[in-house]
């Protein structure tokens, strides 16, 4: 089958070089090439615009354009076409400039033959094909650095950067790539990881392999952040090295989720250790109260009853951690459901206060209710509630000192029922005041403080007043006790 004729627009203005070109075309065949000629530049844009073309012949001197400004137009108009320039003189300093402003090649006119025109013509349309493929895959590449997520950056042998994203620009603090151009690599380190990353960089250099690596990067501002970089060598056509392409990951979320990650499970081996004594201890007391009460040589039913009330303390206080943690577990599969009444708030903290008389009797604490109406009805799962208040009211007396006191206030507001559980103990900062609601979060260092604590009973209380429409807050300083307050709508809200 045979080709296809090199469609060719020549646009020229003198008539005799016309004439001379179709005569050197004719040497090599009719229907090898397709040749249409006008005599304006304006004439050959519309030509072109309207019609397929292979090439395109330009003489750069026409009656409507003169010089560099012809090849301008035209290539700016059309810029996947391939020109090839007309000149007078094979060294005039126009054509040669022509060239590298994009002209594929140049004839000289009085030199022109049938072989030299097709080769030329081949020629400048093969290299124009792979000029664009060229144009189109760095503009792929170019676009792929640019959009890229991880700073990329170009570095000379020396470790100088010379090229760099703007992802790079934005992870190190500055405006703009420009910027970092000529940059040592170090700049970008933090000082304490230059000896690790000169390792690498000679190892990257000496081995020929990607290097992967932790460091950690330093800003403009001198700030610093974790990040991962990918370094390999980049080598010219010869296998030569040239200099250094290197990918940053800031991997900050990943160390902070890693570090959450790692608390958490500390927290939770914490959980398990404190558990493990919570129960542990009611249930030593118990045993040793229910031996004793074996002992027939126990005295007195007096005696006994006081073992008895001890016994039946201890394992209530056993229930209560256990409800505890069937609750914790219920909250975590967010399958905690409220059993609702309409209950006497007064009675329920009354019976609170009851519970803890003898434990505040022996820290010497004094435990009372400050004046409060005779009964406050509101709608709420009374256990829960119970459960709540038993948590503050014994961490409150946990946390207080000889001769301190602990009271309860409770009265209504509006359509709330405000219930206050207040010390005079220790206090607790206002850092741990920000996180005492958090899961597994126990105050360090303070004076009263048991060895050991599940951690969730403050994170379970809040969760319990929330689920009913209310609130659990707390108030502190150091030195000056607390004050935790519940606020509960006295119905039951949807």
């Amino acid at each position: 089958m045979a080709s296809q004729p090199i469609r060719v627009l020549l646009i020229e203005d003198d008539p005799d070089d016309i004439l001379l070109l179709k005569e050197s075309l004719a040497e090599i065949g009719l229907g090898r090439i397709k040749l249409d000629y006008v005599n304006l530049l304006s004439r050959g844009l519309i030509q072109l615009g309207g019609q397929s073309y292979d090439v395109v012949l330009l003489d750069l001197n026409l009656p409507d354009s003169r010089g560099l400004d012809t090849l301008n137009t035209t290539i700016k108009r059309f810029p996947k076409i391939p020109v090839v320039v007309l000149s007078g003189l094979a060294d005039d300093v126009i054509t040669i400039e022509a060239v590298r402003r994009g002209a594929q090649d140049y004839l000289v006119k009085g030199e022109i033959s049938g072989p030299l025109v097709m080769r030329v013509l081949r020629y400048a349309i093969e290299r124009k094909q792979v000029e664009v493929v060229l144009r189109t895959n760095e503009a792929r590449y170019r676009t792929l650095v640019e959009t890229s997520p991880n700073g990329i950056t170009l570095s000379d042998m020396e470790g100088n950067l010379v090229l760099c994203n703007q992802q790079a620009a934005r992870l190190h603090g500055y405006d703009n790539p420009e910027a970092m151009i000529g940059l040592h690599v170090l700049k970008l380190v933090a000082p304490d990881n230059w000896h690790q990353a000169d390792i690498n960089f000679h190892k990257t250099l000496n081995d020929g392999e990607v290097t992967n690596a932790e460091y950690a990067l330093q800003r403009k501002d001198g700030n610093q952040f974790p990040a991962e970089i990918s370094t390999a060598l980049i080598r010219n056509t010869s296998g030569a090295p040239t200099g250094f392409i290197g990918i940053t990951r800031d991997i900050s979320e990943r160390k902070q989720a890693l570090e959450a990650e790692q608390k958490l499970a500390m927290l939770q081996e914490e959980f398990i250790f404190s558990l493990s004594n919570e129960l542990r201890t009611p249930l030593v007391s118990l045993v040793g109260y229910l031996d004793r009460l074996r002992d027939d040589k126990l005295n007195g039913p007096d005696v006994k009853d006081q073992f008895l009330n001890h016994a039946s303390m201890e394992a209530y206080r056993l229930l209560d951690r256990v409800n505890e943690l069937l609750d914790y577990s219920l909250l975590e599969s967010k399958r905690l459901a409220l059993n609702w009444e309409k209950v006497d708030l007064v009675r329920i903290i009354n019976d609170v206060l009851r519970s803890f008389r003898e434990q505040a009797i022996a820290r010497r604490v004094t435990l009372m209710a400050a004046p409060m109406d005779n009964s406050l009805l509101a709608e709420v799962d009374p256990s829960r509630v119970r459960r709540m208040l038993f948590k503050l009211v014994e961490n409150a007396i946990k946390f207080s000192d000889e001769g301190g006191r602990v009271f309860i206030t409770a009265k209504p507001i509006d359509d709330k029922v405000i219930i206050n559980v207040i010390d005079e103990g220790c206090g607790i900062s206002f850092e741990d005041s920000s996180r005492i609601f958090e899961k597994y979060y126990q105050v360090k260092e303070t004076p009263n403080k048991k060895p050991y604590a599940m951690g969730v009973g403050l994170y379970l209380a809040k969760h319990v007043a929330e689920a009913h429409g209310g609130s659990l807050t707390v108030s502190s300083q150091l030195g000056s006790g607390s004050i935790f307050t519940i606020v509960l709508p006295v119905t039951k809200r949807i």
